[in-house]
């Protein structure tokens, strides 16, 4: 019969493949036929269509676990599913029914409610719950404060506890429906519950060649009544060789009255190991009402048989030096639980470490520890001395009971340091020099020099920079070839040669010396300057000036520098002199002991006066002045000039004879005397001027004029009377200070009738 498929079916089963293909994460009828809202029984596979296909293609295996257990009555038992995919990875989100088979005992307590659909899991009645696997990890508390008995799920993973008051069987079928294959979608478990509960014995631990009793406990647990007459099996698995008091490695031993069962383990020889031992548990049959014997449980533990141990550590001095101490430490341990009996330390130090002391004394170098109780420890110390270099090896062994023994050694390097100096300081100087000092420290030997010192004592007359006259330095220790350098400085206060020695010691009298020597000394420049004394005005003024190096040391970077005197200017200088603002540079460069140099400069004497010349000459650490004076004086030049003011002149008349004085020069002329005479053809009518004049018969004389100073010009006039025809002569004469001779000058003058 052909039937049409409805659109609402077609739109399911559409979403039934939408969520089938993309994920198997997805929970494939989670996406088809659950409604929201309040939890509501739903079916377990899709409608007509999506039923008969393998709508969940990836579910294809289910497992539960456990199978098969047995369990007191009224307790509760957590059963986990897990959905598997054909990799055997968990699968979430996967629906799992749990059902308990009519006829069983035992009911449904509580199911993995996880999800949050509509379709979550719920719990139909006491025989039959929902469920589907969780989507993440979780953990599932049994709700008091023992965090032993919680369950972790996984991913994929759900759950279901059963329980039952009463004793019987639980018979449980669980099922997940999206699997599908029949034979694989289903398992079958069985819970037995028993009105038993047991306690088997813990594990222990005794020292070897003990014997050991396990106990186990079996009790109602409805009202932890103990049990008599149940079977408790004891068997050895594994470890050492041993026995139970019953004989062989198995044992049956009915509980007693006291609903225990005892067992004594022995060993067959002391040693060391782990028995694990099997315990199972039957109950008896009860043949009156035709009950087999039963299986209750089945447990193990075990029974560790422990020996003590023995160990040793030696530690020693890693290093030492030659006459230096060399300690030794060594700790005996038992770790162990059990004492170590009759422990005994040996150590013989090897030739080149010499025994000293230890604590506690040595028997000939060995000690008798007695017993060393579990977790105990013993130390011994030794003192020695090294007696000579080199490498040395020394163990120590200990043995105690049982065979026990053991053996550390440690190793000291015996060395023997050197200490060398090496000293190295400026060879010349200057005073104004900076000495510079530097001391390498080294090690030649082939062990450590511990607490390096280095001292150096200036000599009288040099100083640190600080003004201290010794050097210490704490260059701590040095390692075999190591070296370490120290650098100072130092100037000198006076000329000389000085020699200091530099002293470096160490632990065990170790000690090296250096010396080093500096001349010290000093450059002297001298100048000298020479010129003339007098110059005149207007006149070239030329000077020479030597410098000379009188010190013992050559004199660097010499300069010289000569300040032209206000009043002159430039003209030369020889050698390169350079002038600029007044001033004339000479570069001299390096003068050394007793040379000299010899410049000249000349200027130009522009104005009177006593010009002061000064020049310096300079260089690294020294310094010298000179000085020279000379007087510019003026020249004084004065003209004499007589003129008449009418010529001829008729008899009767009268005339006018000007007397002019210039000064020419440059200096001033001083007290200018004049005097006129008058031609015998005249006589004297008047004189006047720059001074009285006076006559006495033809002759005028005028009183003195003090200073005439240069370019001036003054003037006298001298009035005649024309007496006489004739070609006549008037005649001035002037003197003054600064002239060696009378200046005479004539007018001639024609008298006419």
């Amino acid at each position: 019969m052909n039937r049409k498929v409805g659109p609402v079916l077609l739109a399911a089963m559409a979403i039934v493949a939408l969520g089938t293909a993309g994920c198997r994460n997805h929970m494939p009828h989670g996406w088809t036929w659950p409604a929201g809202g309040d939890i509501v029984p739903s079916h377990a596979k899709p409608p007509e269509g999506g039923y008969y296909t393998n709508w969940d293609k990836y579910a294809v295996e289910l497992t539960v676990e456990p199978i098969e257990s047995v369990n007191p009555v009224m307790t509760q038992h957590v059963l986990i599913a897990t959905v598997k995919d054909e990799n055997g990875k968990p699968l979430p989100n996967r629906r799992v029914e749990w059902i308990i088979s009519e006829g069983s005992v035992g009911d449904i307590v509580e199911v993995d409610e996880s999800g949050w659909r509509a379709s979550r899991g719920y719990k139909v009645d006491n025989s039959y719950a929902v469920s589907h696997t969780n989507n993440y990890d979780h953990v599932l508390d049994m709700g008091n404060d023992d965090p032993s008995d919680d369950i972790a799920l996984t991913k994929g993973q759900s759950w279901c506890v059963i329980t039952s008051p009463i004793e019987g069987t639980s018979n449980i079928t669980v099922y997940a429906p999206g699997i599908y294959d029949w034979a694989k979608h289903k398992v079958f478990v069985k819970k037995h519950w028993y009105d038993v509960q047991w306690t088997f014995p813990p594990p222990a631990t005794n020292p070897i060649g003990t014997s050991h009793e396990f106990v186990t406990d079996v009790s109602r647990y409805s009202d932890g009544a103990p049990l008599e007459g149940y079977m408790v099996t004891y068997k050895i698995v594994d470890g050492p060789s041993g026995s139970f008091s019953q004989g062989g490695s198995t044992a049956t031993v009915r509980t007693g009255a006291d609903g225990l069962a005892r067992v004594t383990l022995n060993q067959a020889t002391p040693a060391e190991g782990t028995n694990n031992i099997e315990i199972d548990i039957m109950r008896p049959a009860n043949e009156s009402c035709c009950e087999p014997a039963v299986h209750i449980a089945t447990g193990y533990t075990s029974k560790t048989w422990i020996g003590p141990e023995i160990a040793i550590t030696k530690e020693c001095t890693p290093s030492a030096l030659v006459g230096g101490d060399v300690n030794y430490t060594i700790t005996v341990t038992n770790p162990s639980q059990v004492a170590a009996d009759n422990v005994t330390v040996t150590d013989n130090l090897p030739a080149g470490i010499q025994f000293v002391s230890s604590n506690p004394p040595s028997s000939g170098g060995s000690w008798s520890l007695g017993s060393l109780p579990a977790g105990g420890s013993a130390t011994i110390t030794i003192a020695a001395r090294a007696t000579q270099i080199g490498t040395f090896d020394n163990c120590a062994s200990v043995t105690a009971m049982h065979g026990l023994s053991d053996q550390d050694c440690c190793q000291t390097v015996v060395t023997a340091p050197a200490l060398a100096i090496e000293k190295t300081c400026t060879q010349q100087a200057t005073l104004c020099d900076t000495i510079e000092y530097e001391v390498i420290v080294r090690n030649t030997g082939d062990g450590p020099a511990q607490n390096v010192q280095l001292a150096d004592q200036l000599p009288a007359g040099l100083a640190l920079s600080d003004g201290r006259t010794s050097v210490q330095a704490n260059i701590g220790t040095l390692a075999p070839g190591e070296a370490k350098r120290v650098r100072y400085s130092a100037t000198a206060s006076s000329v000389g040669t000085y020699t200091n020695t530099a002293r470096a010691t160490a632990d065990g009298g170790l000690s090296a010396e250096a010396s080093c020597t500096t001349t010290v000394s000093s450059p002297s420049l001298q100048v000298t300057k020479t010129g003339p004394d007098v110059r005149y005005v207007g006149r070239d003024v030329s000077y020479q000036i030597t410098v000379s190096n009188n010190g013992d040391a050559p004199t660097r970077d010499a300069t010289l520098v000569d300040t032209l005197p206000s009043g002159t200017s430039f003209v030369s200088a020889t050698d390169g002199g350079s002038a600029s603002g007044g001033t004339v540079t000479w570069s001299l460069g390096t003068l050394q002991p007793g040379q000299s140099r010899t410049v000249g400069v000349t200027v130009k004497a522009n104005t009177v006066g006593v010009y002061r010349n000064t020049v310096v000459a300079r260089a690294f650490c020294t310094e010298a002045t000179a000085e020279v004076s000379t007087t510019v004086k003026g020249i004084p030049a004065v003209l004499l000039e007589v003129v008449d003011v009418e010529d001829p002149d008729e008899i009767g008349t009268t005339d006018q004879y000007i007397i002019t004085v210039t000064n020419q020069g440059s200096a001033p002329d001083t007290n200018i005397r004049i005097v006129a005479t008058i031609q015998p053809e005249a006589s004297f009518v008047s004189a006047g001027g720059a001074t009285n004049g006076s006559a006495s018969g033809n002759v005028v004389t005028f009183e003195p004029y003090p200073s005439l100073a240069p370019k001036q010009k003054i003037s006298w006039t001298v009035v005649v009377k024309a007496n006489q025809t004739g070609d006549t002569r008037f005649a001035v004469e002037m003197n003054t200070d600064e002239l060696t001779g009378p200046v005479n000058e004539t007018e001639s003058t024609r008298f006419y009738e």
